[in-house]
């Protein structure tokens, strides 16, 4: 009887602790809400942004992932210096692509953020989630150090603004 009794406390304790202990539990527990950055070329500010929301995100252990999209991308790379600037940062994005914003990016998010730029009309006019304009970030290629303080600020202050559940 002790013996039973001792494995319900064992069992119970494990899933109170882990909240589940099926995979598609876990799956629907540790689901992640997009946020959507957009920049012109998507492989500047919109990654800068992303590339620092996701890694403070992690410090507050909150069920969300930035994605960087371009309203108009004009290349297939990231330029050398915002490499090298994230990469002083611990982030590495020489291997990322820019991808031109579609319906099905503007279909998932719980945010939209637009930095210095719009969404295509058409994309707009179906959008169903907030969208949220950034237009006082520097230029990069100007001054990367204010682009990056600029979008450190934003990105601190949008996650205070997000739920926590």
């Amino acid at each position: 009887m002790r013996r039973a009794w001792m494995r319900t406390v064992v069992i119970a304790a494990f899933v109170l602790a882990f909240g589940c202990v099926t995979t598609s539990c876990f799956a629907q527990q540790t689901a992640e809400r997009q946020i959507l950055f957009v920049c012109e070329h998507g492989n500047v500010k919109s990654l800068m942004a992303a590339s620092y929301f996701n890694q403070n995100i992690r410090e507050f252990n909150l069920p969300y992932r930035a994605v960087a999209r371009g309203s108009a991308p004009d290349s297939t790379t990231v330029p050398a210096p915002i490499v090298q600037g994230l990469g002083h940062d611990g982030i590495d994005v020489s291997t990322f692509q820019p991808t031109k914003v579609s319906a099905s990016d503007i279909a998932s998010p719980v945010r939209i953020i637009l930095i210095g730029t719009s969404l295509p009309a058409n994309l707009q006019a179906s959008s169903k989630v907030r969208i949220e304009q950034w237009n006082d970030v520097p230029p990069a290629s100007v001054d990367f150090e204010a682009t990056r303080e600029s979008l450190r600020k934003h990105v601190r202050e949008l996650i205070a603004q997000l739920p926590r559940r």
